[in-house]
């Protein structure tokens, strides 16, 4: 009897988890701009077949408007009837006057968000991509994924802006010219040195490999970090905490992987979404009690979505844009 109670409450789950992926999926394609009157249909039939298919999707639709992506109301307020007839009464007027405009503030939008994120920095790199730089002064740079900087020299040395993401820098081709790299948080000095330096929305890490890197900060001491050694710049504190690491695996995002040890499954998602331009939602507190090591090629990360799930009591629904995760 005991076995039997396990196994409904486990069925129980489980529809419960389906319900959830194919409100997802509705969300997607109704917000898709895409779906036809037959696909309408359907989701009319599913959205009244089962009473908690309505919760699921107010769920789903809150958790889709707080990602910047609301539903068309339209699509999901009023009855079947209600929709074909208001659909209709609009269709022409919308196609005939409002394309030119909307096409007009589409590429204004783009062109501006591009401009902002991309156009107005020396080097950027989107979702997933990573380059290698080569700078005046012989000497390497890499940024990571969603990164950008802006690079120029004075008087012979070789300074740049890290206006986002990560970058790490090789100054041991040229020993005796110091490269400068300026944050909101400070500037980082370093020559003979190989070293990265993270912005994320308030604070700087700084993580060297080889030599050492001086932290300077406006009325401040300076901070010096060596070799293995890792620097967090808090904002709202004055006192920089320093740790110890193994940096090689710590920076090995330049040569394409990421390394976890004894990592939670949580944290490890939460730095995928930095190389996945799709959206991640996972929302069960289950998957912080999982900890993993992990060995990740970030240019192929569904072959390590699909592992996860042989290994882990992990479920994962990639709906079009969306990545579903929830412990089974």
């Amino acid at each position: 009897m005991a076995i039997s109670r396990k196994n409904t409450s486990q069925t129980s789950v489980d529809e419960e988890n389906d319900i959830e992926t194919q409100a997802i999926t509705w969300v997607v394609r109704l917000t898709s701009g895409e779906i036809s009157q037959h696909e309408l249909s359907q989701f009319r039939a599913w959205r009244l077949a089962d009473n908690r298919h309505e919760s699921a999707l107010n769920q789903a639709r809150q958790l889709w408007v707080s990602l910047g992506t609301p539903l068309e109301h339209t699509a999901l307020s009023g009855g079947p009837q209600e929709w074909a007839e208001s659909e209709k009464r609009r269709h022409f007027l919308r196609w005939q006057t409002m394309l030119p405009i909307t096409a007009l503030l589409l590429v204004m939008s783009g062109l501006g968000q591009t401009w902002l994120t991309h156009w107005r920095y020396d080097q950027s790199t989107g979702v997933g991509e990573q380059r290698e730089l080569q700078l005046d002064d012989g000497n390497r740079m890499w940024l990571d994924t969603d990164s950008a900087a802006d690079l120029w020299k004075h008087a012979g040395q070789q300074f740049i802006r890290l206006a986002r993401g990560e970058a790490f820098f090789d100054v041991t081709r040229s020993p005796h010219n110091a490269l400068v790299v300026e944050t909101d948080n400070g500037e980082v000095k370093a020559h003979g040195a190989t070293f990265a330096i993270q912005r994320t929305s308030d604070d700087m890490v700084v993580t060297v490999e080889l030599g050492e890197a001086k932290i300077l900060r406006k009325n401040l001491p300076s901070v010096i970090v060596q070799a293995n050694q890792q620097a967090h710049i808090r904002n709202d504190s004055s006192i920089p905490e320093v740790i110890t690491l193994n940096a090689s695996q710590a920076l090995a995002w330049r040569n394409g992987q990421l390394m976890f040890r004894n990592q939670r499954l949580s944290d490890i998602l939460d730095v995928l979404k930095r190389y996945d331009k799709r959206v991640m939602l996972y929302r069960d507190s289950n998957l912080s009690q999982i900890r993993l090591n992990a060995i990740i090629d970030v240019s192929h990360l569904d072959d390590w979505y699909d592992g996860l799930e042989k290994v882990l009591p992990v479920n994962i629904k990639r709906v079009g844009p969306v990545i579903v995760l929830y412990h089974r």
